[in-house]
């Protein structure tokens, strides 16, 4: 008999230490005498990884090659603000600031790894805003002029957006969720669910009820779009789950889950059966919501590990490269970047007898795909994924194994439509899977 080792991330228990299953990859404080706020992640064409990170004075564009060594690239100056947000549509970066009338900035990012260019800044719509969000082409800008609705902007032309429409009926909208023609707004008293699928008329669909204590700030939605997992920066609840499953009716499934001590919750984004948290003075935190109705503690690394007031500590997380880096801001101490650990399930199994890889399923798959392989003696494994043209895009596993069948998730939101390839090598042997990517 031999142990079955599946490569996913589960529930180990409880709340041990300031670091659990999270591995330090490197720490960069270009901007420490500025200080920093949210962050973004970036892919080129050729497969390269970036982090757009938020400084007070600019936006940070660093060069993740080599993840042990981070190196800036690029610096593209803003005016001084506590609040910036970047999110990227095909080539370019989208930046605004809360406090300031900087207006839109869009940075061209198609020369990259060599430098970044900002290429038009238009207070045309707005003059500041606390947050964007980018989805199927539309540029969703909300918290503007510390009011102002949400507006929608056309980014058919890249450089050169079109506002659609400005939605004003949930007041102030602080931070925002898009997916296809459907909008979560984080209104401060409640979240309100949007109707988008007219870009000239957005219509409010629903408003969840009030609950005492909270501050509607962010979240995110599961990946079958079916839970709303709410961050609630209030320090009463932390996160709220609510099923969606109703458009019209906000079903509270999780009144509240906190952690220990007193540190505010500040975003949230859901990868897989994980929520990817920054959660200010403890750092960055994961939850197992494999179970959506029973969230539970899997990871956390502080990068505060000092005292301090509310808002100090891990500001933004971005978990989506296909590295499986994770990458964090730092108010004080800038950009981290983490490797979730891979925590283990055991059951007992027979010891293979043939080296294997198996077919991913589901295939095709969008955005996700497991894949499986067995291999009868210990020894050096990789597994890496390539596209039709032999490039590179993701490596999956490198490391050690002992004799074992295992299961490994592979993530590929930033990458296009397209036919993959998954090489599996250990020793001399190797085997290769063709898979299908359709969104």
């Amino acid at each position: 008999m031999i142990k079955k080792i599946l490569l996913s991330l589960f529930f180990i228990g409880a709340y041990l230490l300031a670091q659990t299953n999270i591995e330090l990859i490197s720490n960069l404080d270009e901007h420490h005498s500025s200080g920093y706020n949210d962050i973004w992640g970036y892919v080129d064409e050729m497969g390269n990884e970036y982090a757009l990170l938020g400084v007070r004075n600019g936006t940070s564009i660093i060069d993740l090659s080599d993840p042990a060594n981070p190196v800036e690239v690029a610096f593209i100056p803003g005016t001084n603000s506590i609040w910036r947000d970047i999110k990227t549509h095909e080539q370019y970066a989208y930046v605004v600031s809360d406090n300031t009338n900087d207006g839109l900035q869009i940075i061209d990012l198609s020369q990259l790894p060599n430098t970044a260019t900002l290429v038009n800044q238009t207070t045309a719509f707005f003059e500041s805003s606390h947050n964007i969000f980018i989805d199927n082409g539309f540029l969703y800008v909300v918290g503007t002029e510390g009011g102002g609705g949400m507006h929608i902007l056309d980014l058919s032309n890249p450089v050169d957006p079109i506002e659609t429409a400005h939605y004003t009926a949930s007041d102030y909208i602080h931070d925002l969720y898009v997916w296809d023609d459907t909008v979560v707004a984080c209104a401060g008293d409640s979240y309100d669910l949007v109707d988008v699928s007219n870009k000239n008329n957005p219509q409010l669909i629903s408003v969840s009820s009030l609950i005492p204590g909270i501050y509607a700030h962010s979240g995110w939605m599961t990946e079958d779009k079916r839970y709303f997992i709410a961050a609630e920066e209030s320090n009463v609840r932390d996160l709220i789950v609510y099923d969606l499953q109703d458009r019209s009716t906000w079903d509270v499934v999780v009144p509240g889950w906190q952690m220990s001590g007193n540190s505010l919750i500040h975003n949230i984004f859901v990868l897989g059966n994980y929520a990817h948290i920054s959660y200010y003075k403890d750092g960055y935190v994961v939850l197992d919501i494999s179970d959506p109705t029973d969230p539970k503690f899997a990871g956390q690394y502080d990068t505060f590990p000092g005292s301090g007031g509310n808002f100090d500590g891990a500001w933004g997380c971005y978990p989506y490269l296909p590295s499986g880096h994770v990458i964090i801001s730092d108010i004080s101490t800038g950009l981290y970047v983490l490797k979730f650990g891979m925590p283990t399930a055991v059951v007992d199994e027979e010891l293979p007898i043939s080296f294997s890889l198996n077919q991913n399923y589901p295939n095709p798959f969008n955005p996700s795909t497991n894949i499986s392989f067995s291999i009868p003696e210990p020894g050096l494994v990789t597994l890496r994924v390539y596209s039709i043209l032999g490039e590179e895009v993701a490596e999956l596993l490198n490391e050690f194994k002992e004799a074992g069948n295992y299961e490994i998730n592979f993530f590929a939101a930033n990458l296009p439509t397209g036919i993959y390839i998954a090489k599996l090598s250990t020793g001399n042997n190797f085997q290769t899977i063709k898979m299908s990517l359709l969104k």
